[in-house]
């Protein structure tokens, strides 16, 4: 379980109404630029009393809230990056000391760090769980030694590296299955190559990391 601080800062997000402009040719740009700051239009967003919700919620049961929540309302709840911040470009991860792809067509995941390049077996997302962000680039959002699926049976998911919201890198104990699709969207591993890939993560740490999903499964 993962050790969450409760004490994190509570955000404090401002909220107003946009303005709204109905005449024609008002070039609405320009109004707006020629307003001070204080009083421009500012983007909508949660309540501090909404956060604390989540928080309250998050605290009572991580992991089926990381399971059943949006990657938006995790990322409030355990201040971590906004997930626009985590999705990275393909140049930004090409830099990351620990690089990770996951092959979806050739069903392998593959690694390079400074101390470890290796290729392992893996299973993504079967028909209608399909594994999502292929063509996209990540950051970890978290990793947790031992994460149990409150979506599916308290299912234990060792060794996870969450990149893509609720999708993670971790073992399984299906290894008869692994190099075909068999998961609900998740990337599975054996134990002991799931272990490698933790231990290069945490070595170096999540911003230091960077998760490429790439291919299609095959059919």
């Amino acid at each position: 379980m993962r050790n969450f601080s409760a004490a994190a800062a509570i955000l404090t997000l401002i909220t107003a109404n946009a303005l709204a402009f109905d005449l024609p040719g008002l070039d609405k740009d320009a109004v707006l630029n020629s307003l001070p700051a204080a009083s421009r239009p500012q983007p909508a967003g949660p309540s501090v009393k909404a956060v604390e919700q989540l928080r309250a919620e998050a605290a009572a049961d991580p992991d089926r809230f990381i399971d059943e929540r949006t990657p938006e309302e995790v990322s409030l709840a355990f201040g971590l990056e906004a997930p626009s911040r985590v999705r990275i470009s393909n140049e930004i991860a090409a830099l990351a000391a620990v690089r990770i792809t996951v092959d979806l067509t050739a069903q392998r995941v593959t690694i390079a760090s400074p101390e470890l390049k290796a290729a392992y077996k893996i299973s993504s997302g079967k028909a209608g769980h399909r594994t999502p962000g292929s063509g996209q680039c990540f950051k970890p959002d978290f990793m947790e030694s031992m994460h149990h699926s409150s979506l599916y049976n308290n299912a234990p998911m060792p060794n996870a590296v969450f990149f893509n919201g609720n999708i993670a890198i971790h073992a399984t104990e299906s290894e008869n299955l692994l190099g075909q699709p068999a998961s609900h969207g998740c990337v599975r591993t054996s134990r002991a190559d799931s272990r490698k890939i933790f231990d290069a993560v945490l070595a170096h740490g999540r911003a230091n990391t960077s998760v490429c999903v790439v291919g299609a499964p095959p059919k």
